[in-house]
């Protein structure tokens, strides 16, 4: 039996075999399309190299997703490994050269040396794919915010005095009306009073708009720039809609994907909104594919790392920081369910106070919320049950 090694590239793609109990790869390797075209010609030299058992390739990007998927139906079985595994491999093996073909060949002899373990290469692709577009918009939308926040400081800094979030939804109501503290000026308090955020019962109120109207008398904005942030101002707030036109969107065509008793489940955690819990489900996959809690904290890469040696390090309070490797995305939905549990989830909340109580930073207590989080994850998902605030009690 042989393994083939294929190295993926954006438009090309390199194919190498190893043979039945060889300790090298063979020299010759395949070049081919990443197109139709080229999938043919992969079929055709496959089928010239007997029986091969197992097709090896890199997660690199999206573009292995094609082949893996034509491979598939084929019938032929395929193992998709960590970029980082193939790296460490190459690096074992003190292999130097840095090329397509020698990356594909190396592929190949880590197939048959290591055996890893073929699967469905695509499995769940729809729902991480669902997911991972909703994050993207919300991180869209919160670099909006970044740059809203610094024109509020240059046209209206006394806004924060009123709302804490000068980018929540009744500030962003006031900005659409009156953009800068000028603007403000110019308009009557029964105006002010009357705006109401998109949706919202509650109008702003005769007490704020007076407390506006006083504020913005006493403005330090500049106003040489006040007829720029006028005009910026309103195009960076009809952007932030557009986003939150388009989250829900996203977030409505998630739920139709989570119509499942886990997704149910996850969402009971105080902090798991559909974009977390398909996120959870899309990233980790299989949870019984690991067999206890620190695997999946060091798959998400929330587990601790030390850095020490000799002086480096010598106290062990400092001497450990979050590993921050394995998956991105996994980590990222972690953190957004720490930073709303320490509101909103009793547990998270009581386990960030005892770390602040303990001395640590609020970054550092928020790193060890992340670790309890994707702990509760665990412990909902393999037990079956829901949420429950006093189980561990």
């Amino acid at each position: 039996m042989s393994v083939v090694g294929i190295d993926i590239g954006k438009s090309q793609h390199v194919a190498a075999v190893c043979r039945d109990q060889a300790q090298e790869a063979e020299h010759g390797v395949l070049r081919l399309g990443s197109g139709r075209g080229g999938f043919e010609l992969l079929d055709a030299w496959m089928g010239r190299q007997g029986e091969v058992s197992l097709v090896v390739m890199e997660s690199s990007g999206h573009y292995w997703m094609p082949l893996a998927s034509h491979l598939r139906s084929q019938g032929r079985a395929v193992a998709v490994v960590n970029p980082l595994r193939a790296k460490y491999f190459a690096k074992s093996r003190l292999q130097r050269t840095k090329s397509d073909p020698a990356d594909a060949r190396m592929l190949a002899v880590l197939g048959m040396s290591t055996r890893p373990t073929p699967r469905e290469p695509l499995q769940g692709s729809e729902l991480r794919e669902a997911s991972r577009f909703v994050m993207t918009l919300v991180q869209e939308q919160a670099k909006v915010c970044q740059r809203l926040q610094r024109l509020i400081d240059l046209a209206f800094p006394e806004l924060r005095d009123t709302f804490e979030d000068p980018s929540c939804a009744s500030a962003l109501a006031v900005l659409r009306m009156a953009p800068t503290a000028a603007a403000v000026r110019r308009k009557r308090v029964a105006s002010l009073a009357a705006v109401k955020a998109p949706g919202g019962k509650r109008s702003l109120g005769a007490k704020k708009a007076i407390e506006l109207k006083a504020l913005a008398e006493r403005s330090v904005a500049p106003p040489e720039l006040e007829a720029q942030m006028a005009f910026e101002i309103p195009i960076l707030i009809a952007q932030y809609d557009l986003l939150e036109s388009q989250i829900q969107q996203a977030e409505v065509h998630l739920s139709s994907l989570l119509d499942d008793d886990v997704s149910r489940r996850l969402q009971s955690i105080p902090g798991v909104g559909p974009a977390t819990a398909a996120t959870l489900m899309a990233e980790i996959g299989d949870i019984w594919r690991f067999d206890d809690v620190d695997q999946l904290l060091a798959y998400a890469g929330v587990h601790p790392r030390e850095a020490s040696s000799g002086q480096k390090g010598s106290n062990p309070e400092t001497s450990w920081h979050m590993a921050k490797t394995g998956n991105t995305h996994l980590r990222t939905a972690v953190y957004r369910m720490a930073l709303v549990g320490t509101q909103h989830n009793p547990v998270i909340a009581a386990h960030y106070r005892r770390k602040r109580e303990a001395g640590k930073s609020k970054m550092n207590a928020l790193g060890h919320c992340m670790s309890k989080s994707l702990s509760l994850v665990w412990g909902v998902w393999r037990n079956g049950q829901p949420f429950d605030p006093g189980y561990q009690a």
